[in-house]
């Protein structure tokens, strides 16, 4: 069954009807409009009626002050020409100028400059217009204008300022939309005047002239130099400016067809139909919202296929359809006048019918994706983009020397067949000691840049070796120190990731046999105690070793997460006042008996300023922990222990140092890292996390350790700042 909506008789249908409401909408839209801002609904349209008949007059009164003028032109003296107008036969006849023009400022003086007064007055006949009028007299105007009774229902009549009736073509007083105005009209003088005047320079004259020209109707006018003034011969016609009374309206009868007849009685029955006019507007807007959009939804769309299709309109390169469519509106601009009922009936319809043809394409296009493939512009730039591919392609496999070689032979050719056509001798020399200079320069400069080319590939593929910057530009020297530098930072960069990936290996052995030592311990002693029973002479040594693996595997644990939280300073810190004498000095005194069993001697030297910092004096005691406690595991028995403190340049420094007992053959840096001890052996029960974590919560605080190794003295500094 075929469905109606994809028929192309229901979309010609669709779009008559939509021009149809769009009409009604746009009318309906200006109607609504001219209700509320002429008052419709208050006044009953008057003041609505009476604005429509002053728009209808406003072209008439232009044309009686044209009539008045005219009338008085036929009616003035021939003009005569005066003494010294022997060049009035060379000279052109005047212009027509505007037949109603602004008054002169009384203020501006300067336009009555050096000229001449009128001496005559031209006589103004009382007269009514006949039935139609069609003036030809001097100067030779063609005017195809009626304002005889008989022709317009227009009536009016013009009066003098002394109330004497100059001009009419009926008693206006009984009319609709009568008015009152004053008229300015303008009165061409017969006689052609002569002015000859000197002055002192070119630009006095010029501006004399220019007052000659607002004044005046000028036939001709020169400035030339005489001896040392300048000299303006001018000829011309004063003009007369005069005001008159003009009063008019619109016979109310109609007793002739013409505009007022036809569009006064409309405005009427709009203004009588002025209740519908709003709930039609919003019908007509609804319907052509839905017709627009069942337009839009349909386009392209065929009987018996689901596919959307393009016709050959919708095919035409976009920008041939937009030119088209401007073509053919620029054309009905020019055929079309001005007169409403024209542009209501014929260009709107035009207009509406092409921007839904343009909507409907663009809708076509759309669904297709042609919208922009369609057009011109998509095809140029495509060619385009695929020549300077197919030319970026001979580029890239062309050495970079042979690429410079042809790109400048071919600027140079253009350049040879411009200083060639259009250059002299000297730009020709200039041009060639130009190639003379630049040419090696070039070369010199895409050699070197090939060196730094060839340098950069090598150090892609892992040669590291340095880039000769023997005959290298400044610019290209300076890139390739850089290159150079870059490859001496990789080889470092290199050399410390294999000593990172080493202490990583070495971290991961460390922590398996810290781990692994008690755990052994642990399932060795269980299982002696499983099989040895508790009641066993040697259980209780049995439980003691048991204990003492348990706790240490403890320890190990503890430090691990705590060394994990310092690291990542997941950690709560709560700074405050700290008294570092004080804190050291019980620090010691913690640790006196472990000193003591390690047959150390503490020396302990305080800084008497009794300085104080601001730490949070937790992890501080942590960190004084983990020192004394590699003391008491490391130092040598039967030495002496030195801990100080002491203000430097607004920093509290605190000091640990100790002889090691065994020999410190690693750095203090590999002594930072976690699971690093100063005995390889790994005899002592300590977990290597020790100085890792005081670097940590030292770090947290907001100071600094630093280690040193001399030989056998190990110095342990901490460093903050003093409050």
């Amino acid at each position: 069954m075929r469905k109606w909506k994809y028929t192309l008789a229901a979309r010609i249908v669709a779009g008559v009807l939509f021009m149809i409401f769009a009409m009604g909408t746009i009318l309906g839209a200006g109607g609504v409009a001219a209700l509320f801002q002429y008052n419709v609904f208050n006044d009953g349209g008057a003041g609505l009626f009476d604005e429509a008949a002053k728009y209808l007059m406003n072209r008439e009164i232009n044309l009686v002050g044209n009539a008045l003028t005219w009338h008085e032109q036929e009616t003035t003296p021939q003009p005569q020409r005066t003494e010294g107008a022997m060049l009035s036969d060379m000279t052109p006849e005047p212009t027509q100028e505007p037949a109603v023009t602004p008054a002169p400022d009384p203020a501006d003086h300067s336009q009555t400059e050096q000229i001449p007064e009128r001496t005559e007055t031209p006589e103004i006949i009382q007269t009514e217009l006949p039935e139609t009028m069609q003036i030809e007299t001097w100067p030779a105007i063609d005017l195809p204008i009626s304002l005889g009774p008989g022709r317009t229902n227009f009536r009016f009549a013009v009066h003098s300022q002394a109330g004497e009736l100059l001009l009419t073509n009926g008693d206006p007083s009984d009319c609709i939309a009568y008015r009152e105005r004053p008229l300015t009209v303008a009165n061409e003088p017969g006689a052609v005047r002569h002015l000859v005047e000197n002055y002192p320079t070119e630009d006095a004259a010029r501006e004399a002239e220019f007052v000659l020209h607002r004044s005046s109707w000028v036939t001709s006018a020169t400035i030339e130099k005489v001896e040392d003034t300048w000299q303006l011969d001018a000829y011309y016609r004063l003009r007369e400016l005069r005001t008159v009374q003009i009063a008019y309206g619109i016979d109310g009868a109609f007793p002739v067809v013409d505009r007022y007849s036809i569009l006064l009685p409309l405005v009427n029955t709009f203004i009588a139909c002025r209740n519908w006019v709003i709930p039609v507007t919003a019908v007509c807007l609804l319907l052509t919202i839905v017709l627009f959009i069942f337009l839009l939804v349909f386009a392209g769309h065929r009987t018996g296929t689901a596919e959307v299709s393009r016709n050959w309109f919708d095919k035409l390169p976009l920008e041939l359809v937009l030119l088209g469519m401007v073509a053919v509106l620029g054309g009905g601009m020019q055929v079309f006048t001005d007169r409403a009922a024209t542009v209501l009936g014929l260009f709107l319809p035009l207009l509406l019918a092409l921007g839904l043809l343009l909507c409907m394409t663009f809708a076509v296009r759309c669904k297709t994706g042609t919208l922009l493939k369609g057009t011109i512009l998509y095809w140029i730039l495509r060619w385009a983009w695929a020549g300077v591919r197919w030319l970026g392609y001979v580029l890239k496999n062309l050495p970079l020397i042979w690429k410079t070689a042809l790109i400048w032979a071919g600027i140079s050719l253009a350049e040879f067949i411009v200083v060639a056509g259009w250059g002299r001798g000297p730009v020709a020399v200039l041009w060639l000691l130009e190639k003379l200079i630049l040419t090696p320069a070039l070369f010199a400069f895409v050699i070197g840049l090939k060196k730094l080319q060839d340098g950069a590939k090598r150090m892609a593929e892992g040669d590291m070796a340095p880039v000769p910057e023997k005959f290298l530009l400044p610019s290209e020297k300076q890139h390739a120190q850089r290159l150079n530098s870059i490859g001496r930072g990789a080889v470092l960069a290199a050399e410390q990731r294999l000593k990172s990936e080493r202490m990583k290996t070495e971290l991961i052995t460390n922590v398996s046999h810290d781990l692994k030592t008690p755990l052994t311990s642990l399932i060795s002693y269980v299982d002696l105690l499983k099989k040895e029973g508790l009641e066993s002479e040697r259980a209780p040594e049995y439980l003691e070793v048991l204990d003492r693996q348990s706790q240490r595997l403890k320890k190990l644990t503890e430090d691990l997460v705590e060394a994990s939280k310092a690291s990542t300073g997941n950690m709560t810190v709560t700074k405050e006042d700290t008294d570092v004498n004080l804190l050291l000095s019980q620090a010691v005194g913690e640790y006196a008996e472990r000193l003591e069993a390690a047959g150390l001697v503490p020396v302990t030297t305080l800084d008497p300023s009794e300085p104080h910092i601001r730490v949070d004096g937790r992890l501080l005691w942590r960190v004084f922990d983990n020192l004394l406690s590699n003391v008491c595991k490391y130092a040598l028995s039967g030495t002496r222990v030195y801990l100080s403190t002491e203000v430097r340049e607004g920093r509290v420094g605190i000091t640990f140092r100790n002889v090691s007992r065994e020999p410190l053959n690693i750095s203090a840096e590999e002594l930072m890292e976690r699971f690093v001890r100063g005995d390889e052996s790994r005899n002592t029960e300590g977990s290597g996390l020790g100085l890792s974590i005081a670097r940590s919560l030292t770090e947290l605080n907001g100071g600094a350790l630093t280690l040193t190794v001399d030989g056998d003295l190990f110095k342990a500094e901490l460093a903050f700042n003093r409050i």
